[in-house]
């Protein structure tokens, strides 16, 4: 993939025929009324991708706060993308889909995902809960998360009636699953980058990166927009996470630069392969 002429848009079309906005908010660790003004906030600054999960407990927060936006005309439900996760350990996944639903206040689910390595049963049953549900309207897209070479995606593609339409990692400046991220893209499967600027813990190494800050400096930009720049640039959807709702604008406001291929080049430079989480 030629990352450095990458067209960055706002929406890609999956392979399940639906548009999926490729910046959106992440809302790990976001909880209670936290979480439901930040998503909110993120709502009206335009952003029309929200990431939750069962796990997080915020489902019903991300609930309330769309329909609020809808209630107010900020968006339609039909604009917004709301995604969510299964975890692998469940006992009845079918259920769970149902509870997420409940409690996000919607008759669909626009992309779940199985969210981490269970064993191969659990994993199974997730997935072909999944499946199921997009045939009953329950949800339109489905992917994995946490999965990271070609070989573990592959018995998702090869093995079910339903590949996955997102894989959604770890991926920041220093690690650059550029392997999987391209063969990815050849089947038409998209990377989502969680942990865009490293994770909480780690943002400080990114901010303050010197060959990011001297790029942002060259572009009257923050390192946090460079950073998301350089993931839509890359080919990556990025959901940064904050309940911040000066850091929420900060971070929409990349449409207006461009990293050249020379300063795609450097950043590529910055990749050491290391990971922080072992999900």
């Amino acid at each position: 993939m030629d990352t450095a002429n990458f067209e960055v848009r706002k929406t890609v079309k999956l392979n399940s025929g639906y548009q999926m906005p490729t910046l959106g908010l992440g809302t790990w660790t976001l909880t209670g009324a936290t979480c439901e003004t930040a998503v909110y906030q993120a709502l009206k600054c335009g952003y029309r991708l929200i990431d939750a999960a069962k796990y997080y407990g915020n489902e019903q927060e991300v609930g309330n706060a769309v329909k609020k936006a809808v209630n107010e005309g900020i968006c339609t439900r039909e604009e917004v993308f709301i995604t969510t996760k299964i975890v692998p350990w469940t006992s009845n996944p079918a259920a769970d889909i149902d509870n997420s639903l409940q409690k996000l206040q919607t008759t669909y689910i626009d992309l779940c995902l199985l969210h981490q390595h269970g064993s191969a049963k659990e994993d199974d049953a997730v997935y072909k809960a999944m499946v199921q549900a997009v045939k009953d309207g329950k949800i339109r897209s489905i992917g994995i998360s946490n999965y990271y070479t070609e070989k573990d995606v592959e018995k998702f593609i090869d093995g079910y009636e339903i590949p996955p339409a997102v894989v959604q990692n770890e991926n920041h400046i220093f690690y650059q699953n550029n392997t999987l991220r391209d063969c990815l893209a050849a089947r038409n499967i998209y990377v989502e980058s969680y942990y865009p600027f490293g994770g909480r813990g780690h943002t400080g190494d990114h901010f303050g990166n010197p060959v990011i800050l001297e790029i942002a400096a060259a572009h009257n930009k923050t390192a946090a927009q460079v950073l998301v720049r350089w993931h839509l640039q890359s080919g990556y959807i990025a959901i940064p996470g904050s309940g911040n709702s000066l850091h929420i604008a900060e971070n929409f406001d990349i449409w207006n630069f461009e990293l050249s291929e020379a300063e795609m080049r450097r950043i590529a430079a910055l990749n050491t392969g290391r990971r922080y989480e072992n999900w």
